[in-house]
């Protein structure tokens, strides 16, 4: 008897738990972006791609990136994923590139993105990656975790968890401006 009421304790707890982390996930807005005042200038660094080929940061010089540190396993990444490609398709003449940090084993990030038909390039890593986000400010070692960095190098904006479309592109709109598609 005293196991069993135990257990029923334990479960109304549990309960009580999962209905307290609902009521706030719904009642409080997602993460926020956090706009970076001192924008640092983003030291370059090379990790392989999907395909295994070296790949640095400086590839992508003059435009703004959108760096974006996912793993095949993390739920919130593949639920802002699909957003990612549609942006990078309708941002991708104004100057933007979108850029994935794959926290996991190549295999794994490969099929993720042949499944989701990534437009976009990734890197792939795994203790160097999440370091990399460390040095951009991913003290928490959060996945997903995004930077803006501006088509001057400097640190723009960061955020923890999972990016709202809607606040990307703000992001996007403020770092290019009225750049217009190239011809």
């Amino acid at each position: 008897m005293r196991l069993r009421h135990r257990l029923g304790i334990a479960a109304v707890l549990l309960l009580a738990t999962a209905a307290g982390m609902a009521v706030r996930a719904w009642l409080l807005p997602g993460p926020a972006l956090e706009a970076v005042t001192d924008g640092a200038v983003i030291g370059d660094f090379a990790l392989p791609d999907l395909d295994g080929e070296p790949r640095k940061l400086s590839d992508f010089a003059g435009k703004t990136v959108v760096l974006n540190f996912w793993a095949s396993w993390c739920g919130p990444c593949l639920e802002e994923m699909p957003a990612f490609i549609d942006l990078q398709k309708r941002y991708q003449d104004r100057g933007v590139q979108f850029l994935g940090v794959a926290v996991d084993e190549a295999v794994a990030a490969r099929d993720l993105a042949t499944r989701l038909k990534l437009n976009y390039p990734s890197m792939v890593g795994d203790l160097e990656a999440m370091d990399i986000a460390r040095r951009l400010g991913n003290t928490a070692g959060v996945l997903p975790y995004t930077v803006l960095i501006g088509a001057d190098g400097r640190l723009r904006a960061r955020l923890e968890g999972k990016a709202d479309t809607a606040d990307v592109e703000k992001w996007l709109e403020a770092a290019i401006g009225s750049r217009k598609p190239r011809d």
